[in-house]
């Protein structure tokens, strides 16, 4: 029974796995600050931010995710980030913003930062070697990706504030003390400026937005083909750079499983139409809370794989594991079939929608969840936290990616 209570936990009653078919849990942090109160916007951070967080749920990661934070707003989601790192296999942080580098030490550069003298620095920035440490505490796999080499007004004010005793801000960011497992992907090289880009997303952003779901390409490939795009997007000025001491492959999408859907990232839309499209697509939020407990949360004993084909897209990333139709109906009714009875519940008031572009939602809620199996035993419940990536097909929203961990 006990093992039946972990599956429960894991899958809530959606599949059974074996476990040396399915990768282990990725969670990922991602920040992207603009909008400076003391050396003024950043055009695209948060366009890398927002395309990236998105990316990454179709690949089956958890996300933390949080746009133009002040010192105390970022090390809360640092905080977040590292509740839901516990237990997971790998960890992931993508920054897009201010950074600098003090005496080899990088810092993150929050949006309420204030560093007219040197001093200060340690009060106002954060360290991203703490972030790194925090990864590699808790997962096997540590991924970072720092798209903060950008021009820094910071750095050229503490630099000519700098006395005797006081440390230089370098532009660009320095090389890390990494330990094993552990990857990192610079914008560009050690101590070199990178590009904010002219369009929706920086250069190095929408290289890796064009590479990240490619199937069975280890990281290491995707940085070459990182590396290509970069460069020829600004005439060899900018050239990506990554340190790392993995001690397996890692896939962010396994060979032989289906590709992440693609999202165009070339063009931004305007504001206005946009956020018209986001109105149009989530609309109250009505449509998606009846598909959850209409469906989602209410199968039916002999309609499960009925109920499997309303609800999932013909493909669909379950806790990083890549599946098409059939083998998530398949998955589906096994489990259920395990039981006499059950009950899942959405919390009330825990339901949270967020667009994430035309035609596309995130939503995330608490479960409960109640099994009675069959031949006696004692009930498996408890409850459980669902991460839902949504997509519109034909008038209907449909799972396209889902990750559940502990409330």
């Amino acid at each position: 029974m006990k093992r039946l209570a972990v599956l429960a936990l894991m899958f809530a009653g959606l599949m059974l796995l074996g476990a040396s078919a399915q990768p282990g849990r990725r969670v990922a942090l991602v920040i992207g600050n603009g909008t400076y109160e003391n050396a003024g916007t950043l055009a695209n951070p948060v366009n890398d931010a927002a395309d990236i967080a998105a990316k990454l749920r179709e690949v089956g990661f958890e996300v933390v995710e949080g746009h133009d934070l002040g010192k105390r707003d970022l090390e809360r989601k640092i905080g977040d980030f590292s509740d839901a790192l516990q237990g997971a296999d790998t960890g992931l942080f993508f920054y897009a913003g201010h950074g600098l580098q003090v005496d080899g030490r990088n810092f993150i550069v929050p949006v309420d930062a204030q560093l007219d003298v040197p001093v200060k620095l340690r009060l106002e920035a954060v360290p991203i070697d703490e972030v790194l440490d925090i990864m590699e505490q808790q997962a096997r796999t540590s991924l970072v990706f720092l798209d903060a080499c950008r021009n820094n007004p910071f750095a050229r004010s503490l630099s000519a504030k700098a006395t005797t005793r006081s440390a230089t801000a370098l532009p660009g960011l320095a090389q890390f003390d990494t330990t094993r497992g552990s990857f990192i992907a610079f914008s560009t090289a050690p101590g070199a400026v990178a590009m904010d880009g002219t369009g929706r997303n920086s250069p190095f952003a929408e290289a890796l937005l064009r590479h990240i779901d490619e199937p069975g390409q280890s990281i290491n490939d995707m940085m070459i083909a990182v590396r290509r795009d970069v460069l020829a997007a600004t005439r060899e000025f900018q050239r990506p750079y990554e340190q790392g001491s993995l001690l397996e492959r890692f896939e962010f999408v396994p060979a032989g499983g289906p590709a992440a859907a693609q999202k165009p990232v070339a063009s931004a839309p305007q504001q206005n139409t946009q956020v018209a499209a986001l109105e149009r697509s989530v609309g109250d939020d009505a449509a998606i809370e009846r598909m959850l407990t209409d469906g989602y949360l209410s199968p039916q004993p002999g309609k499960i794989a009925e109920a499997a084909r309303q609800i999932y897209a013909d493909k669909v990333t379950l806790l990083s594991a890549p599946m098409d139709i059939e083998a998530i109906v398949k998955a589906k009714s096994d489990w259920f079939a395990q039981f006499k009875s059950w009950s899942l519940t959405l919390d009330p008031g825990s339901l949270k929608v967020t667009p994430r572009g035309e035609n596309r939602a995130d939503a995330v809620f608490s479960m409960g969840y109640d099994y009675e199996p069959i031949g006696g035993g004692a009930r498996i419940a408890g409850k459980s936290r669902v991460s839902l990536g949504l997509v519109l097909s034909d008038g209907e929203w449909r799972i396209v990616s889902e990750t559940l961990a502990a409330p």
